[in-house]
């Protein structure tokens, strides 16, 4: 044994002789408590006063003694002696301890804690005992104001509801206290948790004090005194002791290096401003309260650089606190009030005129309140930017002040009063009605505080927003819109996207985008006049009423509104076109089976909306994706090019890019299997069988906010901005100086391949070999399901598609990826040859960012073998040539980058030309497969063939999610110049992944589709399976326009039916009405198609027994001009305007149709005939009104020209008068009445319906 262990074992023994009668558990505990006494406690006692640590240990176990009863003889032997280090690195959980209460005590207090907040559990209790010094923390070499409780081998910070400078340097025992560790310990700092110390410490070794004041007492100056010498020039040397009110106390600040705080002493009307610098006086900042009287010596006269004019008084060495605390005067009166104030606070109250600037909305401006407020804390919203909940209606901000380090005791469920705090009345739509926000001239002071375990995250510093606030001197009402962004961007893109260290760089940026320059910029911020001067002025004094107040919906939020939306819209009559009384059953089912709906994102709720999100290529649609951790969202995208047009070219840099979306149509397609017998049926949807619906953004990228670029973006701004540099440059040069440099740039660029991508922002990056090669693609088929080869002789049906392109270079090595940088001339050295690149599986993601006649880069990584990229032939077999290009098949890791640089030797010469609808129709090409671009003007879906089963139908069902089954379309596609050039084209789109966009208005580019004529010429055109459709334009961006065209040209009939110029499909025209050459009236049974009379069905083989109906019509009449004759037919809806008969009228003659069920009158030489009952009075009356003059009139129509066909020319006798001629006639026109306008109507006055 040791000296150290014998001279331990002999005060050991000296130590328990002063007990008597102790059995082996007393003897045991007292031990322990010796034993941390000797080793914890007695190191650090002070030698003056000349204790031994058997006298140290008595005394400490005498106020053990006295904490837990009155009787002094008991031993708390289920109290265990803890140390600070022990605490620090055994207790993981927070918990509480004390001396004084009784289990009954503590089951109480936590029930009623855990009902106050029952999402919170109350912290565990154990019996520990707690002794140690308080030190402020300079004998650990902090100086930050904040105590310790120190032992001779740790300390540990702590909190105190009261605390007075007499107990600094005093060795305490702590009867009830909290432990709270922390769940995420600062780097670079060896603080596991902090203290709680709920009651008064216990002095163990009480010291005389001597009273030191710097001054006797006898010259203690009031506050009113000390305001007036502040006034007056007097001596700085001259040292003064104040006595007065605290009313102001201020949180310590660290600037420079250096820390301080400030406070303000009143008496009656006046006040002083009182500074402390002193490192060693800080710690007065937790022994100081609002409302406490104080007495403070040795103050001298002091002028603040940063607050000219104003004199302060300062803290010397020899300066002195003496508290005298006195009960608060009112101090429920003020609380009561500051509720009161809370719950009938208007919107009117504090209202002040802000007119903001004239790019922005008017932004409404309100002054603050300084109140004082007593609440518990209810809820922890974000501790990072100080946001705490009050009383479950009040919102507390703390980011104004420094950073509470540990939570500061702001815990759910702690008490707590704020004196001098602004009150703000909807300050921000994504916060409480009521925000309290604290500036530097609030003072936090915890009451009481919390028994309810929570998690405490470590700040050793301010968060990276309030880092933002203070370099943006943001306002209040921009922070919370921040802290709100801040809160969705960390949900939905941290951390796949997002590192958690740039979350507030990202919001930073969408600030930007919502808020401009002249909105969120305030003045610098002053802390001295913020703390100091009267009438208070700080940042918080004026604020912004519910602003910003732009939404930010995640995906996962916008989709499932859209998917909401599009059936709460849904109107079935409104889907429905004009004719719809006359349609039967199977051509009114047709026409529900597809609807769209689309909405302006700005319209979609009445608050600005922004989206964030991630563009991304989706490998099963074969589409471009908005997304973030909670949805994705296709999107159909085009770009504006600098000659203002719109493309597809969509540049592969924007794959990766984190984007804003403020502007975008929210476009949601409806899918229906309906069973209506009749239009009159619609409003009941029990008819309606299956429904689904598809939805989609459709935006432009030039309209998105690029938020943070991938690499291969940041790279193309970054030649962007260069080549910008160098044009300026060029201007400014010879062209001698220009030759030079250019030459010295290539012999750069020839020297290595390490300086391929120097200028890359990813250059930094481990660097990767790769090989290379330049493609420019010279078309594209579409994406279908083809029967590929997996491995061996296995075959399956995967997504495909084929595109031919042309190698500009030989295959290239690189020592690291070159992404999209600029093309090297090595790259374009070799023989150009043409290949065909085979997309397979996942491979077909870069479908959307594929288009003809665009520079590619092809990247292979990790490897250095050019092989890899080189296509091959297929190998001759049997003496056979084949006829195909060599073939590449690409794998899923490589890579493919847009490359923008315009090479004027690889101009798309072998690109098709696309041609116009209006070539198209009138093409003289013997080519089948052609491809051209028009306008969307109508979408039809075609009947479905029960009796044709799918052609794939096990995968249509394996792709349910992806594929349309069996959904073939009809597009009325018009050309872009002529709206009277009209073609229909005939789409399959079950054969692959559904193409998002085809809606009225588009525009879109049609490749490899087959051009047909009919039997009547005319002229039509049908996809393939290797058709390929394009959007490139946008459609509509309200349904209300869906079905809008633009107006046909006018036409004569002479014109038209000439085959000098090229004909329109849809044209309007304007003459007489010469005759009516037939006219069928008919009830039409909806189901089957029979003439329906009276109530039943006709058709008896086999019998129909449906008992509904629709009245179908159809007239012939010849029209003529003066140019030429046509024969113009009327369908059912456009009757009644030819025959000038109104609503009433219309009906009536129904009513009798329907007792025949079929009426049909026609010309015979100059008269109407009815081969039918010709005498009967409603046969009459239509031969009547067929010769009369209301129908034979003036007219003018918008018609479409029925067939193409056109027959030779003929002799006809024409006689006029006496006289009789024989003219030579063109065949007449076969015409179809879409429209008769009548006289209010403009030319240009089209009808529509929204789809």
């Amino acid at each position: 044994m040791t000296s150290d262990g014998q001279s331990g074992g002999v005060l050991m023994e000296e130590f328990l002789k002063h007990f008597k009668d102790l059995s082996r558990v007393d003897e045991r505990w007292l031990c322990d408590v010796f034993e941390g006494v000797r080793q914890q406690l007695y190191p650090l006692i002070s030698p003056s006063l000349s204790l031994s640590v058997v006298q140290l240990t008595l005394a400490v176990l005498s106020k053990i003694q006295r904490s837990v009863s009155s009787d002094d003889t008991s031993l708390p032997l289920s109290y265990r002696f803890v140390s600070l280090s022990e605490l620090k690195r055994e207790q993981r959980t927070a918990c509480c301890s004390s001396l004084s209460w009784s289990s009954a005590h503590y089951r109480e207090q936590a029930r009623r804690a855990e009902q106050a907040l029952p999402n919170h559990r109350a912290l565990p209790r154990d019996n520990l005992l707690l002794i140690g010094y308080l030190c402020d923390g300079r004998d650990v070499g902090a100086s930050d104001g904040v105590w310790r409780v120190r032992d001779a081998g740790e300390s540990v910070p702590c909190e105190m509801l009261k605390s007075s400078p007499l107990w600094l340097g005093r060795l305490m025992l702590f009867p009830t206290w909290n432990y709270i560790p922390q769940n995420a310990p600062v780097r670079g700092e060896t603080t596991a948790g902090y203290l709680e110390l709920i009651g008064s410490p216990v002095c163990v070794t009480p010291e005389p004090m001597t009273f030191d004041p710097g001054g006797s007492l006898s010259e203690v100056m009031s506050v009113k005194k000390a305001a007036e010498l502040l006034k007056q020039r007097c001596d700085v040397q001259v040292q003064v002791c104040v006595s007065g009110q605290v009313s102001v106390v201020c949180p310590l600040l660290v600037i420079s290096g250096k820390s301080f705080f400030c406070l303000i002493l009143s008496e009656g009307g006046s006040s002083v401003p009182v500074l402390i610098t002193e490192v060693k006086h800080q710690y007065w900042q937790r022994c100081v309260c609002v409302g406490q009287s104080v007495c403070i010596s040795a103050l001298r006269v002091c002028s603040l650089r940063g607050w000219a004019g104003h004199p302060v008084l300062s803290v010397t060495r020899q300066s002195r606190l003496h508290p005298h605390v006195q009960p608060q005067e009112n101090s429920e009166d003020t609380d009561t009030h500051a509720v009161m104030d809370i719950q009938t606070h208007t919107p009117d109250t504090h209202l002040s005129s802000g007119v903001a600037s004239s790019s922005a909305p008017s932004v409404r401006r309100k002054h603050s309140t300084l109140i004082s407020y007593k609440g518990v804390i209810t809820k922890i919203l974000n501790a990072e930017v100080g946001l705490y909940e009050i009383d479950k209606k009040v919102w507390l901000c703390l980011a104004y002040q420094p950073a509470q380090k540990w939570g500061g005791g702001l815990r759910p469920g702690a008490e707590i009063q704020l004196h001098n705090v602004h009150f703000l009345f909807r300050p921000s739509p994504f916060a409480a009605d009521v925000v309290l926000c604290a500036c530097l001239r609030t003072s936090v002071q915890i009451i009481t505080f919390s028994c309810l375990s929570s998690k405490v995250e470590a700040s050793g510093s301010h968060s990276p927003l309030q880092c933002h606030l203070l370099e943006k001197n943001l306002g209040v009402s921009q922070f919370l819109w921040l802290s709100y962004c801040h809160n969705a961007v960390k949900e939905r893109l941290c951390p796949r996207w997002v590192r958690p260290e740039r979350v507030c760089v990202v919001t930073g940026r969408l600030l930007d985008c919502v808020c401009d320059a002249e909105q969120k910029t305030h003045t610098k911020r002053d802390i001295y006049t913020e703390m100091l001067q009267e009438p208070h002025k700080c940042p918080i004094t004026t604020y912004c009423v519910c602003w910003p107040c732009v939404v930010l919906w995640s995906v996962k939020q916008v989709s499932d509104w859209m998917i909401s939306e599009v059936w709460a819209s849904l109107s079935l009559s409104s889907l429905l076109p004009p004719a719809a009384a006359h349609m039967t059953s199977v051509e009114l089912n047709a026409a529900l089976s597809w609807s769209v709906h689309t909405v302006p994102l700005a319209e979609a709720v009445s608050d600005p909306v922004l989206l964030v999100g991630i563009l991304e290529l989706d490998s099963t649609r074969a589409t471009l994706q908005l997304r973030d951790q909670t949805h994705t969202l296709d999107c159909v995208c085009v770009q504006t090019d600098q000659s203002g047009a719109r493309t597809s070219d969509i540049n592969t840099a924007w794959l990766g890019c984190l984007v804003c979306v403020r502007r975008c149509t929210l476009v949601m397609e409806r899918f229906m299997k309906t069973d209506f017998p009749s239009w009159k049926n619609t409003d009941q949807l029990s008819y309606i069988t299956h429904k689904h619906c598809r939805v989609y953004l459709q935006l432009c990228v030039n309209d998105l906010i690029i938020i943070s670029p991938s690499a291969s973006m940041s790279i193309r701004l970054t030649v962007v901005s260069s080549e910008s540099t160098e044009r300026r440059a060029n201007q400014d040069d010879s062209g001698e100086t220009f030759n030079r440099r250019e030459t010295a740039k290539r012999r750069r660029e020839d020297d290595g391949d390490d300086d391929d991508v120097s200028d890359a922002p990813t250059s930094k990056r481990p660097l990767t070999p790769c090989v290379s090669v330049l493609f420019r693609l010279e078309s594209k088929q579409g994406v279908t399901f083809r029967n590929c080869s997996v491995s061996g002789d296995t075959h399956t049906l995967q997504l495909a598609f084929v595109v031919r392109a042309t190698c500009l270079g030989d295959v290239q090595s690189w020592s690291s990826d070159p992404k999209n940088c600029r093309i090297r001339e090595r790259e374009r050295d070799g023989a150009r040859t043409t290949m065909e690149m085979h997309f397979t599986d996942v491979c077909v993601r870069w479908f959307p960012v594929l288009n003809p006649g665009t520079v590619y880069r092809l990247i292979a990584l990790n490897t250095e073998d050019v092989s890899v990229l080189k296509a091959e032939s297929v190998s001759v077999r049997g003496g056979v040539k084949l006829l195909s290009s060599p073939t590449l098949l690409m794998l899923p890791q490589w890579r493919i980058h847009t490359l923008t640089e315009q090479l004027p030797d690889t101009q798309a010469a072998d690109v098709p030309s696309l041609m116009t609808v209006s070539e198209v129709l009138h093409s003289s090409s013997t080519l089948d497969i052609i491809s051209f671009y028009g306008v969307i003007s109508q979408r039809i879906t075609l009947q479905q063939d029960k009796a044709t089963k799918p052609s794939i139908p096990s995968v249509t069902a394996a792709k349910d999610g992806n594929t349309e089954r069996d959904l073939k379309v009809r597009l009325t596609v018009q050309d872009c110049e002529s709206a009277g050039q009209i073609i229909q084209v005939y789409v399959d789109l079950s054969c692959g992944p559904y193409t998002p966009g085809l809606i009225a208005g588009a525009t879109v580019l049609l490749h490899h589709f087959q051009r047909k004529v009919s039997r009547v010429c005319n002229v039509y055109c049908r996809s393939l399976p290797i058709s390929c459709v394009t959007v490139t334009g946008l459609g509509p961006v309200n349904s209300r326009l869906v079905g809008c065209q633009s107006c046909p040209p006018m036409m004569l009939l002479g014109e038209w039916a000439s085959g000098r110029t090229q004909q329109c499909v849809v044209a309007e025209v304007k003459g007489h009405v010469v005759c009516v050459l037939s006219l069928r009236l008919q009830w039409t049974c909806s189901l089957c198609g029979s003439v329906f009379k009276q109530s039943s069905c006709s058709r008896t083989h086999p019998a129909c027994d449906s008992n509904s109906a629709v009245f179908q019509a159809e007239a012939k009449v010849v029209l003529e001009d003066g140019s030429a004759e046509a024969q113009v037919w009327f369908s059912s809806d456009t009757i009644s305007d030819l025959l000038m008969l109104d609503a009433a009228q219309w009906e009536g003659l129904q009513r009798h149709v329907r007792v025949k069920g079929l009426v049909r009158v026609y010309i015979r030489g100059r008269n109407m005939m009815c081969d039918v009952d010709p005498d009967d009075c409603l046969v009459q009356y239509l031969c009547c009104l067929c010769s009369s003059n209301t129908v034979c009139r003036q007219i003018h129509l918008t018609c479409r020209q029925r067939t193409h066909k056109t027959g030779k020319s003929h002799l006809r006798k024409v006689c006029r008068g006496l006289t009789e001629f024989i003219s030579r006639f063109t065949p007449a026109l076969q015409l179809h009445c879409t429209h008769i306008h009548t006289h209010t109507h403009t030319h240009c006055n089209t009808h529509s319906h929204t789809q």
